[in-house]
């Protein structure tokens, strides 16, 4: 079985707590996380980070 998948980029909290919880509200709409990366070079110079998630293709 092929799956194609749908990919999409969203901007979450860093703070550990929100970020779980909006990840959370993702995934209850499909969304499986595929990676979390700081928005900029320097941990220290943003407080939100980007997710890539994907799900499958209906």
């Amino acid at each position: 079985m092929n799956n194609e998948y749908e990919y999409k980029t969203v901007v979450v909290d860093r703070r550990p707590r929100r970020q779980a919880k909006e990840l959370k509200k993702l995934a209850k709409d499909g969304w499986e996380v595929v990676s979390v990366r700081p928005r900029t070079a320097l941990s220290w110079g943003s407080t939100t980070d980007d997710a890539t998630l994907r799900r499958i293709r209906q």
